[in-house]
């Protein structure tokens, strides 16, 4: 029964699904930087068409928009947890 409430919580205020996505899409991109960083050690490499160029010409400015998208959505589904909480009681 409890995680029967846990789920209704979740999912009741919309912010949180989107705070899912975003979250797991700024996981990938940070994974990918991290292999792109590594790759870019070793000066035998030859640049890479892609992702791994993608992510070296833009990939700060990916992460930090996602961040700042992540700070947003948190920001907003703290913010409006009351209210979707009393709507979904009624």
């Amino acid at each position: 029964m409890a995680t029967g409430l846990i789920f209704m919580k979740l999912f009741t205020n919309p912010f949180f699904a989107f705070l899912v996505i975003v979250g797991l899409v700024f996981a990938f991109t940070a994974c990918a930087y991290t292999v792109m960083s590594f790759q870019n050690l070793d000066p035998h490499t030859v640049d890479q068409p892609g992702m791994s160029q993608l992510m070296k010409q833009h990939g700060l400015m990916i992460l930090a928009v996602e961040l700042g998208l992540l700070t947003v959505l948190t920001i907003a589904a703290i913010g409006t947890d009351d209210f979707w909480t009393k709507r979904a009681e009624k």
